[in-house]
């Protein structure tokens, strides 16, 4: 009896250490926590492993392996190995843009959604200061907004039309392949309603959708300008929900840096293209960036979970009958 005794009582003490080596607490250093200061709201979102956002009221504990495991518990689960938290988050996402546009349709409003890729939302707020966003600086403020992750085009190009996270929509990095979940141009098709994208020379999103790629025909270094051009004629006879995506922000940002003059310069450009869209329109309008920017050796570059890629604007202008 004694022996077995000794025998449960070491198991017992081992098995108390291993769970104490196991999951220490943990100052979080290793785990990135972003507080947004800005237009606070209470509570957490937790980016998962695989690609989910989890919104939760508190963080019971942080905890992390000696093996580099690290363990989430919030109020309602425990979260194994989360890709970062962001404290206080925005009340508006890149997910809210598939609602706010099906929104409109239901309204028998036609909706344009404008999206400028790679605007950040401090790269907004300097282009506010700097006097060279007059149009959009002219539509009110901008409301601050959290964008999915990895914050690269592909991934959240995706949650902006189906309304999710990688998690649902299968896209998690820059592989090209259909979305396994419907899109905004699906939901409206339902509706009985058409719908266009204009792009780039390449699809992004591999989806049903009418997409009228442009190249840069000019040769002047950037197919925004033609891209333009097409919105205009499409915008004489609009289709219900039409798309129209901007790249060379991005573009310049990745050469030159998100905040050099050249990158600003150019999204002064886009703010004049912006102008004469809502000038020629009637209907809604949603204006958004996918992902930020941050500055990375002579350029820039994005997919970090940090605050300059993770907080983008939303502009919402609904003109006409919305509720």
């Amino acid at each position: 009896m004694n022996k077995k005794f000794l025998f449960l009582s070491l198991i017992a003490i081992l098995s108390f250490f291993t769970g104490i080596i196991f999951f220490m607490p943990t100052d979080t250093s290793g785990l990135p926590i972003l507080n947004n200061e800005e237009y606070q709201t209470s509570g957490f979102a937790v980016y998962t492993e695989d690609g989910d956002i989890i919104y939760t009221n508190s963080i019971e504990s942080i905890r992390k392996s000696i093996f580099g495991s690290t363990m989430v518990t919030t109020d309602s689960q425990t979260l194994n190995n989360p890709i970062g938290i962001v404290e206080n988050p925005p009340t508006q996402s890149i997910i809210s843009i598939k609602d706010m546009a099906l929104k409109s349709l239901d309204n028998d409003n036609k909706v344009l959604i404008i999206y400028i890729d790679g605007l950040g939302y401090d790269l907004y707020k300097k282009a506010i200061d700097l006097g060279i966003i007059p149009c959009l600086e002219s539509t009110g403020i901008a409301e601050k907004a959290l964008t999915v992750y990895p914050t690269i085009t592909d991934v959240t190009f995706a949650a902006m039309v189906t309304g999710t996270t990688p998690k649902y929509t299968g896209i998690h990095n820059r592989e090209k392949k259909p979305l396994e979940i419907p899109t905004i141009f699906d939901k409206a098709a339902e509706m009985g309603k058409t719908s266009k994208v204009i792009e780039g020379n390449i699809k992004i999103i591999i989806d049903e959708v009418e997409t009228i790629l442009n190249i840069d025909e000019n040769n002047n270094g950037t197919i925004d300008d033609e891209i333009y051009n097409k919105a205009l004629e499409e915008l004489k006879n609009p289709p219900d929900v039409l798309l129209v995506h901007f790249h060379s922000y991005d573009d310049f940002g990745h050469k030159y840096g998100p905040n050099s003059d050249e990158a600003l310069a150019q999204l002064g450009v886009l703010d004049s293209y912006i102008k004469d869209l809502l000038g020629r329109f009637n209907g809604d309008v949603i204006i958004t960036s996918d992902h930020g920017m941050h500055d990375e050796g002579e350029g820039g570059a994005h997919g970090s979970f940090s605050e300059s890629d993770l907080f983008i604007p939303i502009w919402t202008l609904f003109l006409k009958n919305t509720d």
